[in-house]
């Protein structure tokens, strides 16, 4: 910026054909002062600046050459970018694309909720600091933006309660959690029970669609939970009774990118469950199949709305710039020990050979951003 104002006042002085001493007499400085002002070697005094931008009929965000951003337009320009590097995989990506919107748009409540949400996604140990800087400043903050002030302080607690969990902190993350407020009495949970009409149909389609992305996390923190007192079998019908309720609202496979992947890890969790536990060979041969077929759809998944009643108008988007995440983690956990005796049966190796097949047809995409 100082480089700027510099030449930004010599060519406003050329342009308007007025010598440094004409200058120099308006503000009542030496003309010396204007010459140092022009070459960088010292700056005006932060006083003067109104009446420089006056003289020369420009703003003063014009002579300090201000970029005047129009937030929400560039906030959304790298959303999109950082919400397909995410749903790529790439959380590191994303988090440098949101450490440099937060660079230019420091103040923005959308950008630091999107900062602190990608410090936690990427690594949450790692930047615990962060994560605690951002979480403290949105809570004690009152800032509005694309969403309520509630909204980003409830992200900013849930985010807080987690990290401190996970440190083994648990009284502070129980105090953390003793900050939000209960589910039932969320905005969506009373707009569901006060709005009609087509309100009443977005917000059924708002709470269920986000009901059932938690029961997919539920499901698979109990299944991964080795303090938890459940069973293998136990476990295996969380994910069996989570995906049955998926396969019922979800019909024929109607979902987005996103939840074809929960489905996926879904079947596929559930043929791994069974071939360790009972070896029933359909029921592997079952499961397979189906996560094989969320990977085939996914890949063709266009902005839609769901047909779903329950999902009523909700839109879907096109899947992600990198098609192949889904399928790359199939062919992976298909060369699992826990196959070995399924691998030379004609269904395994049809399974198998159909994801190569998929592998070849789909060039992995590569992104780059500017």
């Amino acid at each position: 910026m100082d480089i700027c104002l510099s030449n930004k006042l010599k060519s406003l002085r050329v342009e308007k054909k007025v010598s440094q001493e004409k200058l120099a007499q308006y503000l009542k400085v030496s003309f010396q002062a204007v010459s140092k002002w022009e070459n960088g070697n010292a700056y005006p005094d932060i006083t003067l600046l109104p009446d420089i931008a006056r003289f020369f009929g420009v703003t003063v965000d014009e002579l300090l050459c201000v970029e005047l951003i129009d937030e929400k337009r560039l906030f959304e320009e790298y959303s999109e970018k950082a919400v397909d590097l995410f749903r790529c995989g790439n959380k590191a990506e994303a988090l440098a694309l949101w450490q440099e919107a937060y660079q230019r748009m420091p103040n923005n409540i959308d950008v630091k909720e999107m900062l602190m949400s990608s410090y936690f996604d990427a690594d949450r140990k790692k930047y615990f600091h962060e994560i605690y800087d951002l979480a403290t400043e949105i809570i004690n903050g009152n800032a509005q933006g694309t969403a309520g002030s509630m909204y980003y302080k409830g992200q900013a607690i849930s985010q807080l309660a987690r990290v401190f969990a996970e440190r083994g902190e648990m009284e502070e993350a129980q105090k953390w959690a003793g900050k939000s407020i209960s589910v039932f009495n969320s905005r969506e949970i009373i707009e569901a029970h006060i709005d009609k009409g087509k309100d009443l149909i977005r917000d059924v389609a708002f709470c269920t669609y986000w009901f059932l992305e938690e029961l997919f996390f539920f499901a698979c923190r109990i299944c991964g939970d080795t303090g938890s007192e459940s069973s293998d079998d136990n476990k295996q019908n969380c994910f069996e009774t989570v995906a049955k309720i998926y396969e019922t609202v979800y019909q024929n496979d109607d979902a987005g990118y996103e939840q074809l992947h929960h489905l996926y890890i879904l079947h596929q969790g559930l043929a791994e469950f069974e071939a360790m536990k009972h070896g029933d060979e359909d029921t592997i041969r079952y499961h397979l199949e189906r996560a094989l077929e969320c990977c085939r759809r996914s890949i063709s998944v266009k902005e839609h709305s769901l047909s779903h009643p329950m999902l009523d108008g909700l839109q879907v988007y096109n899947a992600p710039s990198d098609k192949q995440s889904i399928i790359r983690s199939l062919s992976d956990r298909l060369k699992q020990s826990v196959y070995d005796l399924y691998r030379q049966t004609p269904w395994f190796s049809t399974i198998a050979a159909t994801t190569k097949d998929l592998l070849k047809e789909m060039p992995r995409e590569l992104m780059s951003f500017s």
